[in-house]
């Protein structure tokens, strides 16, 4: 029972690693996408309009805004969840792609075997740490602004009567 067992749990972990491992190459090519401008400037674009899309339908729509949000967390809690996920990662990216703009080499440094080659990587390596972060904190503030500016617009709007 024992053996049953382990080989079951190692195929588990098996397919979790590989799936992983998928994901993980998923994301690097996006990111490595980056670094052509007219690939970037792509990014800008369709994550620019779609933010501002969803921006104006907050701004012009509230309370449809507002209702279809109810009606789809009612359905389940999961798709809440995946929309607050996607308003997170459209904000996150294109914040991150604007960033891209302004270090173009932040992915794939090239540093030569000089002296301190060593510091330069130690450097560049803060400032990709950082530039995730503040992505991460673009992703949030987008939400919670949108969040913020939806409940603003219901609350300063008179109701239908």
């Amino acid at each position: 029972m024992r053996d049953w067992l382990r080989k079951r749990l190692d195929a588990f972990e098996t397919r979790q690693e590989q799936r992983d491992e998928e994901f993980a190459a998923l994301l690097t090519s996006a990111v490595d996408a980056l670094s052509h401008r007219r690939t970037l400037w792509t990014y800008l674009a369709i994550l620019g309009s779609a933010n501002a899309i969803i921006w104006l339908s907050v701004i012009v729509f509230p309370r449809d805004v507002m209702g279809g949000w109810f009606t789809v967390t009612d359905l389940d809690h999961r798709f809440g969840a995946v929309l607050i996920a996607i308003l997170f990662g459209i904000g996150m990216w294109f914040t991150y792609s604007l960033f891209r703009l302004k270090f173009p080499d932040l992915e794939n440094p090239k540093f030569q075997h000089e002296v301190l080659s060593s510091f330069n990587y130690s450097m560049h390596t803060t400032k990709r740490w950082r530039v995730w972060l503040f992505a991460v904190i673009g992703g949030v503030l987008n939400v919670l602004l949108l969040v913020i500016l939806e409940l603003f617009r219901i609350e300063g709007l008179p109701k239908a009567q």
